[in-house]
């Protein structure tokens, strides 16, 4: 069986897990309201600072955001999960996700790619209390939350932790000039000038 049969059985039968990433701890459920009506409550998060969405690959964040077709590119500069990309939703979504776009992060923990291959993309964000500082325990983050009493599995692993991924929006076209660059919504992991260096020296 699957070393991770039960936290993906939990996820889809609705229920919340703390999974590992290459910086902190994420705290994930399928993006339904239902779901993230919960992920909400228990993270005391303001409905209007949206989450982001854990993927494998760009191709698995197809069903919810529109992909340029340059930016495959641009992230192969980076290590997987690096960057956190806001990209043009492909439908109306839930405004949890995102008004003005969804936050996008290619996930590379090996045990988080094989969760959401097979679950789907999960929201990715921190496992800690907002306002509060993130823990690098998978288990401790999700006992901290409530833990299976609040409805929240996890996966037993720990996390390198530091910065987090840097955040990025992407214009759905984009070109070399100034009011099309990628804005740099938060200085994260990746230093600002290398994610320009990476946009004026596409691979």
């Amino acid at each position: 069986m699957n070393a991770l049969q039960n936290q993906i059985d939990w996820i889809l039968s609705g229920g919340l897990c703390v999974y590992p990433t290459t910086t902190q701890p994420a705290l994930g459920c399928l993006p339904s309201p239902e779901n993230l009506n919960s992920l909400f409550s228990i993270k005391k998060r303001s409905h209007d600072k949206p989450v982001s969405i854990g993927a494998v690959s760009l191709e698995q964040a197809s069903d919810y955001v529109m992909i340029p077709t340059n930016l495959e590119s641009f992230l192969s500069h980076f290590e997987r999960g690096a960057i956190t990309v806001i990209l043009p939703a492909k439908k109306e979504l839930d405004s949890r996700l995102g008004t003005q776009g969804v936050a996008v992060r290619i996930l590379d923990h090996p045990m988080a790619r094989e969760l959401v291959r097979q679950t789907g993309p999960l929201s990715a964000t921190s496992a800690n209390m907002s306002g509060t500082d993130p823990l690098t325990s998978c288990s401790d983050a999700a006992l901290e939350l409530g833990g299976r009493d609040a409805g929240i599995d996890w996966i037993d692993a720990i996390c390198p932790g530091g910065l987090p991924s840097t955040l990025i929006s992407w214009p759905l076209q984009i070109g070399l000039n100034a009011s099309r660059a990628p804005k740099i919504l938060r200085e994260g992991i990746i230093p600002i000038r290398e994610v320009m260096s990476a946009w004026k020296n596409p691979i």
